[in-house]
């Protein structure tokens, strides 16, 4: 049978269409955010997979595409970009079946802000589970000062008992996982700690339901990615829970360096100016705009890219369909278009060959 991981990575290989390495896979399992990594997501519509195994080591990969290759489902091309075969392709299907992706899983929009809502969220529940048995010198489970802090502030500022507060956080949390898949719900609620109780390991939950360990990570990752979801659509209706998470759901998915650049920006600066300013190289501020491009829905590639050249290589990958830079300048021939301005547009454009929806929704 094909473990998760497997699958996981032959869905990557599908998806990447023989475009790239192991190392793109690495890097998106890992949530890398390099401008690579980030317009991988987009190009090739894995940006929902951003981030979910934080924990892998590249031994680990190595070992399941060694395995993969052994047994004839995917091919490396003497760039080592690998591509799945006919055999892979049926494994592939069946793998679908076992391995559905929860369409509220996002890695892309929500890694980073998941982990700190999960961190709050626990301390909380250990928090007041100890309280009601009137015991304040817990250890607790989250050590950070700044989750510390945010839990300490709404367990201190309710104005209402600390049994009403349980309550409410009760029925709030039992309304949302009502809406979610049985198992996803055990694996948020089994890994909660209380008075006297510790929660479950990730291992612990696997056997019990019988899952491999890697899709019950997969698995916790949807669940607290659709209680994002639901602060965002529904956050009146989840008082208590949004405010564990109100400051963090809307804060922009761009590096902290590329966030910088847009300062400079919107001061009205060039791309080369702002590379003499933060004493950087041009290239590294190009990458900054393809970011932004990726992300801001409505950031304008009107200052780096005329219509006629942006046609132009929009063309040029629906006729090859590809996403391979080096393949889309050769085939623009004489035309003056750089890389980055294929990356640009390649940004915008996403993945017109998978249905899934991409970076930008």
């Amino acid at each position: 049978m094909l473990k998760s991981l497997e699958y996981l990575c032959l869905h990557c290989i599908h998806a990447f269409r023989g475009e790239r390495t192991i190392s793109a896979i690495y890097h998106l399992f890992k949530g890398k955010k390099s401008s690579q990594t980030i317009q991988d997501g987009n190009l090739f519509s894995v940006s929902f997979l951003f981030g979910i195994l934080p924990d892998l080591t590249r031994p680990q990969l190595e070992k399941i595409i060694i395995l993969l290759e052994k047994e004839k489902f995917i091919i490396a091309d003497s760039n080592n970009y690998y591509s799945i075969t006919s055999t892979g392709e049926k494994v592939l299907a069946k793998g679908r079946e076992e391995y559905p992706f929860s369409q509220y899983l996002n890695g892309w929009l929500y890694k980073g802000k998941a982990e700190i809502f999960w961190k709050r969220y626990s301390l909380l529940i250990q928090t007041l589970s100890n309280l009601q048995k009137e015991k304040t010198d817990f250890l607790p489970i989250q050590y950070e000062e700044s989750i510390q802090h945010t839990v300490k502030n709404m367990v201190l500022n309710q104005g209402i008992s600390k049994q009403q507060f349980a309550g409410l956080l009760y029925d709030e949390t039992y309304r949302i996982l009502k809406k979610v898949p049985e198992h996803q719900a055990y694996i948020f609620v089994a890994q909660l700690s209380g008075h006297l109780h510790a929660g479950l390991t990730v291992r612990q939950i696997s056997k019990k339901l019988r899952l491999d360990e890697t899709w019950v990570k997969v698995e916790f990752q949807s669940v607290l990615h659709f209680f994002l979801q639901v602060m965002v659509s529904e956050a009146l209706l989840f008082p208590i829970i949004n405010r564990l998470c109100n400051d963090i759901i809307n804060r922009p998915n761009i590096t902290s360096t590329t966030q910088k650049s847009l300062y400079f920006l919107k001061q009205g600066y060039t791309l080369q100016e702002i590379a003499a300013i933060r004493k950087l190289k041009e290239s590294t501020i190009e990458d900054h705009i393809v970011e932004l491009a990726l992300n801001v829905q409505d950031f304008s590639l009107s200052p780096y890219i005329d219509e006629e050249n942006m046609q132009l290589i929009q063309h040029a990958v629906s006729e090859l369909k590809t996403n391979q830079l080096k393949r889309i300048k050769d085939y623009l021939g004489d035309a003056k278009i750089s890389y980055f301005q294929i990356r640009l547009v390649l940004s915008k454009m996403g993945d017109r060959h998978e249905p899934r929806a991409s970076i930008k929704k």
